[in-house]
């Protein structure tokens, strides 16, 4: 019978006869082993556990060993058992073989010191054999149901969708068919069926892309032509896929691609010169124009670091991205000046980005327009500005971020922020901080998404 128990990590064995390998000698091998196979997954996985801790719907399945009392084996999560285990002591790993990871793993122990799991809530099963039976249904497929039963492609982009606030190309593709009256009644109903891979090998085709009048902004499919156009190319490819005798060898190559558009019969060729009223977007919830706004969920007000974990942001530059994390991290209770003043380099890092990213210029006559403000406003403003005037972001909230902008008095407003770093007698205030941030993040957000 299975059981539920803390276990120390040192007291967890890494499996030598571990079914992904053939059987080794020692928990070194094991280690070793398990880290040539998996290279620098098994720290993209200790970075995970870092930042998430471990799942809690699937425990480390273990079995008391037979040589040792004091010690447990590990049937099921091994590669979370070795992650943990060089997290804690990265000298494990063999420095001439793998040097750059234990280098990275080293920096990830000494950052974190405070989120190394020491103690596991783990599954203790009487036998081997007991265990055996769940461990098959999670990695032996799908069993005739009994097993696992993975999302296609479609199904893990309504996901990201949902909860991430992300909508694939494809995703968009396939809502703009599901929700538009020029869609066939026919190919509206086969929708759920559709390969979702198929379509997105081609919409992720620029040559494609300009043959059905659309394009990309900012991850969003857009068209200046239009709808029914749109539509009736899609329709027919989509018409094509899901038939049962094609082939993805017709659209493997871009060569493949480029053929098969242009066998595409004239009738049901889109009318590219047929221009739209206004440029639209596929997303059916937002007008023309407008940018759709992920789903986020609330930030908590009572937490402990500045930038919650449901704030997700992509972020290239190595030291911003720096940044973005450690302010995830960093206690505001224990360290709040510091991350005030960490806050205020992220903000003004993140304007920088984005002014080089769109090579931003406010001039006139040789001088800025925005020359009586601090060069931290200005950022500020020029981002805000250009946000708002190529309709990448709402006015209301542009609004709102200049009005902080101007506001020296405000404890919210960004010239608040330029204080904690230059006035000596001006400290922040952990609360504040979280209101503050919670107050820019979608403004933030919108910065990061329009930066490639």
């Amino acid at each position: 019978m299975a059981k539920t128990k803390t276990i120390k990590l040192s007291d967890l064995q890494v499996n030598t006869e571990n079914y992904r390998f053939e059987p080794v000698a020692s928990q070194k091998e094991a280690i070793d082993t398990m880290v040539n196979d998996q290279g620098d997954k098994i720290f993209k996985l200790a970075e995970h556990i870092v930042a998430n801790g471990l799942n809690p719907n699937d425990k480390i399945q273990t079995v008391l060993s037979s040589n040792d009392a004091t010690k447990y084996n590990v049937v099921e999560g091994n590669r979370r058992s070795v992650a943990l285990k060089l997290l804690n002591n990265p000298d494990l790993l063999d420095g001439h073989h793998h040097t750059n990871l234990k280098r990275k793993f080293r920096k990830l122990h000494d950052d974190n010191k405070s989120a190394i799991i020491n103690n596991i809530e783990c599954t203790i099963y009487d036998n081997p054999a007991e265990a055996d039976k769940w461990i098959k249904l999670k990695h032996a497929g799908q069993l005739d149901g009994i097993g696992t039963v993975t999302w296609t492609a479609s199904q893990v982009d309504r996901f990201e969708e949902k909860v991430e606030g992300k909508s694939s190309l494809v995703l968009q593709a396939i809502k703009l068919l599901e929700n538009s009256e020029n869609t066939p009644t026919k190919v509206k109903s086969d929708l759920k069926k559709l390969k979702s891979s198929n379509l997105e090998r081609l919409i992720s085709d620029p040559t494609v892309r300009t043959y059905l009048g659309i394009e990309v902004n900012n991850g969003i499919l857009q068209s200046k032509i239009d709808e029914k156009e749109v539509v009736k190319g899609l329709s027919y490819i989509t018409k094509d896929l899901l038939n049962g005798d094609f082939n993805v060898k017709k659209i493997y190559t871009k060569q493949d691609r480029e053929y098969y558009i242009n066998k595409i019969p004239k009738s049901h060729q889109p009318n590219t010169k047929l221009k739209a009223k206004k440029p639209w977007q596929f997303n059916s919830n937002t007008t023309p124009n407008s940018t759709p706004q992920p789903k986020t969920k609330p930030n908590p007000k009572d937490r402990d670091v500045l930038i919650p974990k449901t704030c997700l942001l992509k972020i290239k530059n190595p030291k911003v991205n720096s940044l973005y994390h450690e302010l995830q991290k960093l206690s505001l209770n224990k360290f709040t000046n510091v991350a005030a003043i960490a806050f205020r380099a992220f903000i003004e890092n993140s304007m920088d980005c984005y002014i080089e990213e769109n090579k931003l210029t406010h001039t006139k006559d040789g001088r800025s327009t925005l020359d009586k403000y601090s060069p931290f406003i200005t950022k500020v403003l020029e981002v805000a500005n250009h946000l708002e005037s190529n309709k990448l972001a709402d006015a209301h909230m542009c609004k709102g971020i200049r009005s902080a902008a101007n506001n020296k008095y405000d404890l919210l407003g960004i010239e608040t922020l330029h204080a904690y770093v230059h006035n000596a007698k001006f400290s922040a205030i952990a609360s504040n901080l979280v209101v503050t941030w919670d107050n820019i993040q979608p403004f933030v957000e919108k910065v990061w998404t329009n930066i490639k």
